[in-house]
């Protein structure tokens, strides 16, 4: 087995580090995606909360009632808060696996580009014995 074949193998593990690397970026950004959408619901809910509280303060509305929707809109801020804090451990994990599948994709790469150069000096090297053999055997046809 020559060295490029063997190195192929090699070459097969660092695709498969690369290919799952990749697949973790993309479920990360579809967590991302997922966790971006609950912040908007929530963002959305507390606007409605709000104009809910404007409209219902110019029909007048009870104290406590008020206190009880504000507490409310005030929760709803605080989840939006938690929510980005969620959104923002989701970005940096994106991150560092993207570092890591950049890292596996150079690697990848520069294995490929050993093992073609492996491979040509392996060709050139059967070339020049297979002419070797050819010299040898026309210098022997015309000696003998």
């Amino acid at each position: 087995m020559s060295r490029s074949s063997r190195l192929k193998i090699v070459e097969r593990l660092a695709v498969q580090r690369e290919e799952q690397a990749a697949q973790a970026l993309a479920q990360v950004r579809a967590q991302i995606e997922t966790e971006e959408k609950r912040l908007e619901e929530l963002v959305s809910y507390r606007q409605e909360y709000l104009s809910y509280l404007d409209e219902q303060g110019t029909k007048g509305i009870s104290m406590q009632q008020w206190h009880r929707t504000q507490s409310f809109i005030d929760q709803l801020a605080t989840l939006s808060g938690r929510q980005q804090q969620t959104i923002e451990g989701w970005r940096s994990r994106e991150q560092q696996i993207l570092e890591k599948w950049r890292e596996l994709y150079q690697r990848r790469k520069n294995i490929g580009r050993f093992i073609d150069k492996i491979s040509t000096e392996e060709a050139i090297a059967a070339d020049k014995q297979e002419q070797k053999l050819i010299d040898e055997l026309v210098n022997q046809r015309y000696s003998g």
